[in-house]
């Protein structure tokens, strides 16, 4: 059984998190998430709507949680098969991803390097693209510019029915399922 570490957040963290326990292949040791919304979502820095589901499956599953909300907090990250990212705040950095027997790899729900950065599916949009792509890529100096590992692909099929900030939505929710396809595909492929 392969050991993972996952930094993770939001919806399609928990996706990956939740397929990675229900899998027999690996073993997640531990889970950083954030607690905390950022300040520029929320000035007041509240718990983030997602912390209790971390909070409550890692629990349930007895998998170690570290919440980290400032990029000095000190990271005691164990030695692993696998380093996961998804949705993470923070540059992971060298000595972190070197922890792991097999490249550190992150998920990112824009085509990189087009769409580095925040709201991919935003300017997806924006350039009237028929495809949302999920990219794979290695963990490195910069976020979001490690090399690509594999990409999916969900079709836009933009509904004129609704507001452009629901269609937003309604693909952040449609390509969730997709998050965890890529990691464990992203795992066959860089493993040593």
């Amino acid at each position: 059984m392969k050991t993972v570490v996952a930094f993770l957040s939001r919806a399609h963290g928990i996706n990956v998190l939740e397929e990675l326990i229900k899998s027999h292949d690996y073993k997640v040791l531990k889970v950083f998430t954030h607690k905390f919304k950022t300040k520029s979502e929320d000035p007041s820095r509240s718990i983030r709507e997602d912390f209790n589901d971390f909070l409550n499956i890692c629990n349930r599953n007895k998998i170690e949680l570290e919440p980290i909300d400032s990029k000095s907090t000190l990271i005691n990250c164990p030695q692993c098969d696998f380093i996961v990212e998804v949705s993470w705040r923070y540059l992971i950095d060298e000595n972190i991803s070197n922890r792991a027997k097999n490249p550190a790899f992150g998920i990112h729900r824009g085509k990189l390097p087009d769409y580095a950065g925040t709201e991919p599916i935003k300017w997806a949009l924006k350039n009237n693209d028929t495809e949302i792509i999920l990219s794979a890529h290695l963990l490195g100096g910069k976020i979001d510019a490690g090399k690509v590992i594999t990409e999916f692909s969900h079709p836009i099929n933009y509904d004129l029915n609704i507001s452009f900030e629901e269609n937003i939505q309604r693909l952040r929710n449609e390509i969730i399922p997709l998050f965890s396809k890529i990691a464990f595909e992203s795992m066959k492929l860089l493993e040593k």
